[in-house]
């Protein structure tokens, strides 16, 4: 919205609520005319009359809510307070009573830290329609007033890129109407965001801030040139500023002294998807960030840093900006603090830099309130290290796909990890193809749900010692140690599974497995064939199973190729090369697994050769008969 008019009319007000619930009509309109009360107001920005018009422009967005359902409405015409909306979402749209909201996303109660400049203008002006039965016709009026800022310096060359505004009253937040204004709740302050910069003299520039309807104290005005430099200007101690509902309040700041900030302080990184995808639209424009990106192998993070960059990637209520800057393959990310902290959403933070080789300074990042660790590493094929020396994630709720495929790391040391709210590790290590030894004993996984591909595709990874985890809360193993190639021996007899339902392709493809203890797995509770499929396929070199007292279900129950396929290659099938199996197991265990197409390898189905399988009871290891179903 690029033009403005404030002041309200209380008469017109009234006249156009003053439709009679006789009248109104449920609405589902795919059309509704969305009008900005343009009555008059004692302050003008530009010549028009004694009052300013706000105007639609072209592509404005709105929101109508009937109280439970929302619709968003985009117009195609600018240029007057009246304007046509069509309705972009889909589905039907009714009620008894609607209200609308500009710009869209102030539906959600936020008013927006980061505003944006427009020349001689505001951006948007933050504007609520009068709750109304019929929605064909909203009437807008806007919920803050406008800070005017009259820029002025003395010094030569000074490009403003951004304006910081606090006091003791909230400029941006969560916010309450108070007789059509909006206050808000908290104390955060507000930034206009001026793009590739305004440039200011000795004649003053304005720049026009939304600004809630409040008297605010310790007002401070920090303006920050391209170059990193900043001016502050304070309010004088004991005096306030009033900036009312509908109205322009102008004030003077002449910057003419710029200076490096105070060291020292935190800058928060905005959230990891929108980091990855202002990156890489660095690099092509419009690419986002479930795209991959083959042009930067190195990222340096550098604090104490005054250098503006291409493009913030600071978290919009963050004390300091963030700049990325992009240098040939090498991508920059500067601050002027002393360190920088991630919010809560650090997920997809580097992931699909497929040539991404080194990330520099990395322990200056604070990940401690970070809640979400997925994909971060995703799809990283060439990193070979990564120092994790500095992650604090005892908040984090999943680390699903953090290092899939890092297909490059040789090793990792994840002593710093806490994972006991952790919901999820499904993927966290899969086609990490050159790790040779992992070292996850410590994790907690009491309240993990899903290890659904944990290690899938560790190629060469040799052990695995996972003796102090909890899968009592797991529900999802499938493919857990899937094609784990260099793993001769797995002991994983202290998990019971209680809570498991799918666990298909759990050791399929172990190469080199020869050993493998389950014992506290517990089969009568498997319920749905489908999902123990392929569970102990593809082990050729397979010499011992090591089941326990609940190894068996019910005769009838046998998930489909859970031991081989009539198909498999010579030497593929379970126990090939090994050319004999034995499994430890009760007489109830041997009688249900004989009836199993386990009895193919024991039989040689299907022109294979035929492979002894040998039952001994766990207990006393004492030689069990059994009566083998027919192939």
């Amino acid at each position: 919205m690029k033009k403005i008019l404030f002041a309200l009319s209380a008469i017109a007000l009234f006249a156009f609520s003053s439709c009679t619930r006789e009248e109104a009509q449920l609405q589902d309109n795919d059309t509704i005319i969305a009008v900005i009360d343009a009555a008059t107001t004692r302050t003008a920005i530009a010549a028009a009359g004694d009052h300013y018009d706000i105007n639609w422009v072209e592509n404005d967005q709105i929101t109508v809510s009937n109280g439970t359902a929302t619709a968003i409405y985009k117009t195609v015409t600018g240029g007057t307070t009246v304007g046509e909306f069509k309705k972009t979402t889909w589905g039907t749209f009714s009620g008894d009573s609607f209200t609308g909201y500009y710009p869209s996303e102030l539906i959600d109660g936020f008013l927006p830290y980061r505003q944006e400049y427009a020349a001689g203008d505001v951006f948007k002006v933050p504007m609520i329609s009068d709750p109304s039965s019929d929605a064909k016709t909203l009437l807008f009026k806007p919920v803050t007033g406008i800070l005017k800022i009259n820029l002025t310096t003395a010094a030569n060359n000074v490009v403003v890129k951004d304006i910081v505004v606090k006091a003791d009253q909230g400029f941006s937040g969560s916010f309450s109407l108070v007789d059509g204004a909006a206050i808000v709740n908290g104390t955060d302050g507000t930034m206009l965001d001026c793009g590739t910069g305004v440039a200011i003299s000795s004649t003053p520039t304005p720049f026009y801030i939304a600004a809630p309807a409040n008297t605010y104290s310790n007002l401070e005005i920090t303006v920050v040139s391209k170059n990193g430099m900043v001016s502050v200007a304070k309010l004088q101690e004991g005096t306030t500023y009033t900036v009312r509902r509908g109205e322009i309040r102008e004030i003077d700041i002449p910057a003419n002294t710029f200076a490096k900030g105070t060291e020292g302080g935190v800058a928060t990184l905005c959230y990891g998807s929108e980091f990855n995808e202002y990156v890489k639209q660095l690099v092509t424009p419009k690419k986002f960030s479930n795209a991959n990106d083959s042009v930067i192998t190195k990222i340096s993070f550098l604090t104490n840093d005054y250098t503006v960059g291409q493009v913030k990637v600071s978290d919009a209520h963050s004390d300091y900006p963030i700049y990325a800057t992009l240098e040939g393959t090498l991508l920059k990310v500067t601050t002027p603090a002393s360190s920088i902290k991630t919010g809560k959403h650090g997920a997809y933070l580097f992931s699909g830099m497929t040539k991404l080789k080194v990330i520099e300074n990395l322990n200056v990042i604070d990940f401690s309130e970070n809640e979400d660790f997925s994909y971060m590493f995703n799809n990283c094929y060439a990193l070979e290290s990564i120092d994790l020396s500095n992650f604090v994630t005892d908040k984090s709720m999943t680390f699903a796909y953090m290092f899939c495929y890092c297909q490059m790391l040789r090793k990792l040391d994840l002593s710093t990890f806490r994972t006991g709210n952790a919901l999820s590790l499904a993927f966290m290590f899969q086609h990490c193809e050159s790790l040779t030894a992992l070292d996850v004993k410590h994790f907690d996984v009491s309240n993990c749900r899903s290890l659904d591909n944990t290690f899938d595709d560790c190629w060469v990874l040799k052990s695995l010692d996972l003796s102090t985890w909890n899968t009592d809360k797991v529900r999802d193993t499938r493919s857990m140690f899937n094609r784990c190639k260099a793993i001769k021996e797995l002991d994983i007899s202290h998990m019971t599974f209680p809570s498991t339902t799918r666990m298909n392709y759990m050791f399929y493809q172990m190469e080199k497995l020869e050993v493998l203890h389950i014992e506290g797995m517990d089969f009568s509770r498997w319920t749905d064939a489908a999902n123990q499929i392929y569970m102990f396929n593809y082990i050729p070199n397979l010499k011992e199973i090591y089941f326990g007292e609940k190894c068996y279900n019910e005769p009838t129950y046998r998930p489909e190729y859970i031991f081989c396929a009539n198909t498999q290659a010579k030497g593929t099938r379970t126990a090939s090369r090994s050319e004999a199996l034995t499994i430890h197991c009760t007489q109830q265990g041997a009688d249900w697994l004989s009836q199993t197409n386990l009895r193919w390898i024991n039989s040689g189905y299907n022109g294979k050769a035929a492979i002894p399988v040998t039952f001994l009871d766990c207990k006393t290891g004492a030689e069990l008969s059994v009566t083998w179903a027919a192939n």
